[in-house]
């Protein structure tokens, strides 16, 4: 279809169900095709029934579309049946990235496939998130980031860093000595933690992967 003279190929897969329902060889290959169209994907759009919520299900899907470098948008359908109070949707989403914490990065949008309600507004946020993933931050810009936001908290070592491919725009390599990083996880972790925030808050990125990708500094 052609939204605001772009052209989107969506590939639908068939419903799937729980896996305590899951009993024959049609639902095996149903989720087999699930995991193809992720591969075939740029961006994912996971389908959720406001009414069931979020299942363990519907995050091992989301997990692999992410981890595989794919950009995510969570359609929380059927919102008109939802029981409402103050906050309904945001709580929907805090609850959301409690139980997967990428999933504060994902842009949700309720809708009502029923009344039509904020369905144009998924067209939007495609390519949002397609804008995103092309978007591309200069080596000295990383740098001039890095050294700002890593002089408030000293790592292990002097890091630099550049953006990598452009196919997983969300990927930024921070160099330094592995050794180091090695004989100090829990510190790596969290500096890990902390940069990738930071990246988050100067670039956005919003819907797809950013990954911290560690590497030996050469000489």
């Amino acid at each position: 279809m052609s939204f605001h003279g772009r052209e989107l190929i969506f590939v639908d897969t068939a419903g799937l169900r729980r896996q305590s329902k899951v009993e024959d060889g049609i639902e095996f290959y149903s989720a087999l095709r699930t995991r193809r169209a992720i591969e075939r994907s740029d961006i994912c759009i996971l389908v959720l029934d406001a009414v069931e919520g979020l299942h363990n299900q519907d995050l091992k899907i989301a997990a692999l579309a992410w981890e595989s470098g794919r950009g995510l948008i969570v359609v929380v359908n059927k919102w008109d049946l939802k029981e409402k109070e103050n906050n309904t949707a945001a709580t929907f989403e805090k609850e959301a990235g409690e139980k997967a914490p990428f999933l504060k990065f994902v842009p949700f949008v309720f809708t009502s496939a029923l009344s039509g309600q904020r369905v144009t507004k998924i067209l939007e946020l495609l390519l949002e998130v397609d804008a995103e993933r092309h978007k591309r931050i200069s080596t000295s810009q990383v740098n001039t980031t890095l050294t700002e936001i890593v002089g408030r908290r000293q790592p292990p070592q002097p890091l630099d860093g550049n953006q990598a491919e452009l196919r997983d725009p969300g990927r930024d390599g921070t160099a330094g000595d592995r050794r180091l990083w090695k004989q100090s996880r829990p510190r790596a972790g969290a500096l890990r933690r902390y940069l990738h925030n930071e990246f988050r808050q100067a670039w956005g990125f919003r819907g797809n992967p950013l990954r911290i990708i560690m590497r030996r500094k050469s000489a």
